[in-house]
């Protein structure tokens, strides 16, 4: 049985305190990530390898301050030995390093969010980066973005903005007596057609929005193309 296992078995057969009781550490939490456990499962895990370390610092820097006094006591008469003894120096000892808790590795088992960032507007030529939230335990990679000039956003602008309009266009449906026609521009010039081809009294099979077919008069047909052609004014004209 591998680690991973072993450690799940033992987990599952222990109560809340004695699993908090475990020695877990980032690498744990990683092969959790790598065999895709869940995110909630790899969170506690997480939560769990964090007390511990920060338990851990803790007890070491309670060390290093209790080791730090009794050094500098140290410092201090080796300075007043060597000051009054110039010919028979001490050698004065080093202040202990002060440990650290080294977050990099911590950061590594944080969850990853791609920052979605629309790179045809940006404005600045940044690098791609990492920014990290510790307090949520996220990681927010950024791409590389470039520098735009103003006209090129507006040119990107105007260009997004004609081809949706394009696409709301074809998208054109209008209702009349209950049927709803197809307002595209090609319905709207098929619609022309028909109509100046039409008597006040003659009707006409029309597919619909729905492909159900109609018989429909030169009075809804006309009716249709006005809505239509309205509805296309509105969406010909940009919003800003």
């Amino acid at each position: 049985m591998d680690k991973e296992s072993a450690m799940n078995t033992e987990a599952e057969n222990l109560t809340a305190d004695a699993v908090e009781a475990l020695t877990l550490s980032y690498t744990d939490v990683q092969t959790k990530i790598m065999l895709r456990h869940p995110q909630e499962r790899i969170d506690e895990v997480l939560q769990l390898a964090i007390e511990q370390e920060e338990a851990a610092y803790r007890e070491a820097h309670a060390a290093w301050q209790t080791e730090t006094t009794e050094v500098q006591a140290q410092i201090a008469e080796a300075q007043a030995h060597n000051a009054a003894n110039p010919d028979e120096l001490m050698p004065v000892p080093p202040l202990p390093a002060e440990p650290m808790l080294d977050l990099q590795v911590r950061r590594a088992c944080y969850r990853v969010e791609h920052v979605e960032v629309d790179l045809a507007l940006t404005t600045e030529t940044v690098d791609s980066r990492i920014e990290y939230d510790d307090e949520a335990r996220v990681a927010y990679h950024h791409p590389a973005t470039i520098s735009h000039s103003e006209q090129q956003i507006a040119d990107t602008k105007r260009e997004r903005f004609k081809s949706q309009r394009a696409a709301n266009v074809a998208s054109i449906a209008v209702e009349v007596d209950g049927l709803v026609f197809d307002g595209d521009e090609q319905s709207q010039q098929r619609m022309v057609r028909a109509i100046l081809l039409m008597t006040d009294s003659d009707t006409q099979r029309w597919v619909l929005a729905n492909n159900n077919v109609a018989n429909v008069t030169k009075a809804q047909l006309t009716q249709a193309c006005l809505l239509a052609a309205e509805q296309q004014s509105d969406l010909w004209i940009e919003s800003y």
